[in-house]
């Protein structure tokens, strides 16, 4: 998110305030200031964001942009990394938890990603929009698809594949699942020896193990 906050164009007032409400965020680890505070951290009157946003609710629609893209960036960042072959069962789990520990770290951003705020339909559409480096999950499902049921064609899966996106809904809802349930402090709630990651990687594995059976019984190997 921090990387975010500085690759993001600064070339005039209206993006000077969204990192200044960013950066109040992060240091505070709340979504507690007022927009007052956002003008005084960007160097400005506090009439002047006032051209550019009704309110603070209309800042920080534009500041939840900038957390997709942070969230997208750790992704990627996740799937760049050598020791994760692409494809792979590690990859998939990787992502997972990186996605965990993006929830964890940013937990102000995450509560704005993807809490009602009153704006359900706007929020779907940007969502959808940034895909929130669903993408990159999509894609590493697809190669693992790939392995176990090639296309007839012999051509590669995309993200958009129906099975592809399909599994990549069920590990994204998981993924989803646990750290809204963390973020709450709810996850240990009936087993207290459960961990984020472990319950990450357990069902991870575990619905993965469901798609490697082909029609034959057999098995493809951990990886």
């Amino acid at each position: 998110m921090n990387q975010a906050i500085k690759n993001y164009h600064h070339g005039n007032l209206r993006n000077a305030l969204i990192t200044s409400a960013a950066r109040i965020i992060e240091a505070q680890g709340s979504l507690e200031f007022s927009i007052t505070d956002a003008a005084r951290q960007a160097g400005v009157s506090v009439g002047a964001p006032y051209r550019h946003f009704n309110d603070k609710e209309d800042l920080l629609r534009s500041v939840r942009d900038l957390a997709f893209i942070g969230l997208a960036e750790t992704v990627e960042h996740t799937l760049q990394r050598d020791e994760f072959p692409a494809g792979s069962v590690t990859m998939i789990v990787a992502l997972g938890h990186s996605y965990l520990a993006y929830a964890r770290e940013k937990r102000a951003f995450f509560s704005l990603m993807w809490e009602d705020r009153g704006d359900t339909e706007e929020r779907r559409l940007v969502a959808h929009q940034k895909r929130s480096g669903f993408d990159g999950l999509a894609d590493s499902v697809a190669a693992y698809c790939d392995q176990i049921t090639p296309l007839a064609t012999g051509a590669p899966r995309s993200g958009d594949d129906p099975m592809a996106l399909s599994v990549a809904t069920q590990l994204w809802a998981v993924a989803h699942g646990i750290a809204t349930l963390e973020h709450n402090g709810m996850l240990d709630l009936f087993n207290q020896a459960s961990t984020a990651e472990q319950v990450l990687e357990a069902s991870t594995r575990a619905l993965l193990k469901g798609l490697r059976v082909d029609h034959s019984g057999a098995e493809l190997s951990d990886g």
